[in-house]
Formats: C-alpha cells, sequence, structure tokens
C-alpha cells in the first residue's frame, strides 16, 4: 500500500508540473498558477483526465484566444475546453470498444503495435502503467519514429512550411512541427500514438 501511494504522488506531481510549464510556455511569460488552477488540477487528476488531453485542450484554448489577440489569464479558461475534449474522447472510445484507455490500454496498444515498424511495436506493447505515463511514452516514441522517417522524405518539411507560411514567428514554429508529424503520418499510414 506504501509503495501504491509513492507512485500515485510520483506521477501526480509530475501531471501537474508538466501543466504548470506548459502553461508557462504557451503565455510566454513566468507564471504562478493561482490556488484555484491548482485546485482545477486536482480535479482533472483525481477524474483520470490524461496529461495529454489537458495539453491538448490548452493549446485550442490559447491557440483561439491568440487568433483574436486575447489572452489566457489563468488555467481556468481551459476548464471547458479540457472537459469537452475528455468527453469527446471518451465518446470516441466508448463508441468504438465499448470502454475507455483506464480500464485496460492492453488491446489499443496492441492496435498501434500491429501497424508498427518491429523495434517500435515491441516498445509499445511493452508499455505499462498509468494512462498520463503510457500518453508520454507513446508521444515521445512516435516523435522518434517521425524523426527516422522524415529523412526518406524531405519534401514533406517544405510542404509543412508552406502551410505556415505567412504566420508570426511563434505560431509558425509551433504550427510546423504539428504539420510535419501529421504529414509524415499521412505518407507512411502511421496512425497518431495515442490510447484515444
Amino acid at each position: 500500500m506504501i509503495v501504491a501511494d509513492r507512485t500515485v504522488r510520483t506521477v501526480s506531481t509530475d501531471y501537474f508540473t508538466e501543466i504548470e510549464a506548459h502553461f508557462a510556455r504557451r503565455r510566454g511569460t513566468p507564471f504562478v498558477l493561482s490556488a484555484k488552477d491548482w485546485a482545477l488540477m486536482q480535479e482533472w487528476n483525481a477524474a483520470g483526465i490524461p496529461l495529454p488531453i489537458v495539453i491538448e485542450a490548452i493549446d485550442s484554448v490559447f491557440d483561439k484566444k491568440e487568433a483574436k489577440g486575447q489572452k489566457v489569464n489563468g488555467l481556468r479558461y481551459c476548464r471547458h475546453a479540457v472537459k469537452e475534449l475528455w468527453d469527446e474522447r471518451r465518446e470516441l472510445q466508448i463508441g468504438s470498444e465499448g470502454s475507455v484507455p483506464e480500464e485496460d490500454p492492453t488491446s489499443r496498444l496492441e492496435e498501434l503495435a500491429a501497424v508498427l515498424p518491429a523495434a517500435y511495436a515491441d516498445r509499445v506493447r511493452a508499455l505499462r502503467g498509468s494512462v498520463p505515463h503510457i500518453e508520454e511514452q507513446l508521444m515521445a516514441i512516435e516523435s522518434e519514429l517521425i524523426e527516422e522517417l522524415l529523412p526518406s522524405a524531405p519534401e514533406l518539411r517544405a510542404e509543412a512550411e508552406a502551410l505556415v507560411a505567412g504566420a508570426d514567428e511563434k505560431t509558425r514554429a509551433r504550427s510546423l512541427d504539428a504539420h510535419v508529424r501529421r504529414l509524415v503520418r499521412e505518407r507512411f499510414e502511421i496512425p497518431r500514438l495515442s490510447l484515444f
């Protein structure tokens, strides 16, 4: 029991610090989260909302606000986006398999592994732990795979650069990576590596 409690605290600490660091990066300034923001993160963690869902929702809120020339003043501005994205992902998962990854991520990991090169497939099949931990590992594996595949299709970077031409530097840098990843996945028929 003591070991389990220690594990939960470690995951929770990583969860909170990752959200805080990502929020500060997106805001572009050093930022201290309020007590209400910390309480909100605790709610998300207790509800089992995976870290990648929270990060994606934060990005969507910042992208929308920045497009209007507005600032995001606190994490609470992201609460609805996090809930909506999490509900949407769970609905999609339930519609396809009747369960969510928290119950048993093994079948989803096997689906992903089945379409990957052997070395990556073995790593995906071996993933264990909490859903947020598995999601983080999947993102890292996907990044490695994309970096390995990109040199064999260098024109994809040029295509991605054309898609972000005219955007301001901050938006361009962030969007360029997202477009490169998407184009590589499409070209090599690699799914987005996620439990959702």
